[in-house]
């Protein structure tokens, strides 16, 4: 498994949280759970599938756009894990929580080493990338345009790094173009290859696959006995509307394997909206 950091938010406070591959230590994230996403044999998850593919060999930009809960950030892990830049760093920076601190967190600051210093050799994956200030949409179009690192409040000359960088957004960008808020430079410059990731509801021939897969996927991984899917349980699942996506989704699975939550199969279901709600406003 490889080496990666993962950028964290509290508060006003960025901290560093280093993964390395030991026999102590693991990624936040089991590569089983990750490569779940792409369960299922609708066209849209097949054609996704063959965007994956496309976007772990090609050495190039991709913009990953999808709802909140679709698996973008698990998706962007599975493009870094599967190119050539594996045994890299990977390192994820959610644009969103970051607001004012965005450029230092990013490019460092007198002293102090940012994103793209970390990830040399490996990955940036920008999450949120629309909530990017103009001031930083700037600073990040020059870097992706020659590859070179101004830290903030430094005077000292600019340095080159080898990164690839990997986008994601909740919105089409195109939209912000329209409105202005978005560089339309730096648009084209990171959307080399566009992804885009159809929420459940686009996709319900994959439901039941998924939510068996992922049942077994919990049920092994905490050492209890695969349950049985009702029929009612399947017909509630396959009605639902899945505002969360495959966040809600798993977290579904995981009632259902360690039965935490009783039947009916809908108590599940609202629980696991309900965990996700709240896991999305902390």
């Amino acid at each position: 498994m490889t080496e990666f950091l993962e950028i964290l938010h509290f508060g006003s406070v960025a901290r560093w949280l280093l993964y390395t591959p030991a026999v102590t230590h693991r990624s936040v994230l089991h590569p089983g759970e990750v490569a779940g996403i792409l369960v299922g044999g609708s066209a849209a998850v097949r054609e996704l599938r063959e965007d994956i593919v496309l976007a772990s060999r090609a050495p190039v930009r991709v913009m990953i756009v999808g709802e909140y809960g679709v698996g973008k950030r698990r998706l962007a892990r599975l493009i870094h894990r599967q190119s050539v830049r594996s045994r890299a760093p990977f390192v994820s920076v959610r644009c969103a929580e970051l607001e004012t601190a965005t450029e230092p967190v990013l490019f460092g600051s007198r002293g102090v080493a940012g994103a793209f210093d970390r990830a040399d050799g490996g990955t940036v994956f920008l999450e949120d990338v629309e909530t990017l200030l103009p001031a930083a949409q700037a600073r990040l179009k020059q870097f992706v345009a020659s590859g070179e690192i101004q830290p903030v409040g430094a005077k000292s000359v600019s340095r080159r790094t080898n990164v690839r960088v990997l986008c994601a957004a909740r919105v089409p960008l195109a939209e912000r173009l329209t409105s202005g808020t978005f560089c339309q430079e730096l648009y084209y410059l990171l959307n080399t290859i566009y992804l885009p990731v159809p929420p459940l509801r686009e996709r319900p021939e994959d439901i039941e696959p998924l939510l068996e897969y992922f049942t077994a996927y919990y049920a092994r991984r905490t050492g209890v006995a695969i349950p049985r899917l009702t029929h009612e349980c399947r017909a509630s699942c396959r009605a639902h509307h899945w505002p969360g996506n495959m966040r809600q989704l798993q977290t579904a699975a995981s009632l259902f394997a360690t039965r935490t939550v009783p039947h009916p199969p809908v108590a599940v279901l609202e629980s696991a909206e309900r965990m996700c709600r709240e896991q999305h406003t902390e």
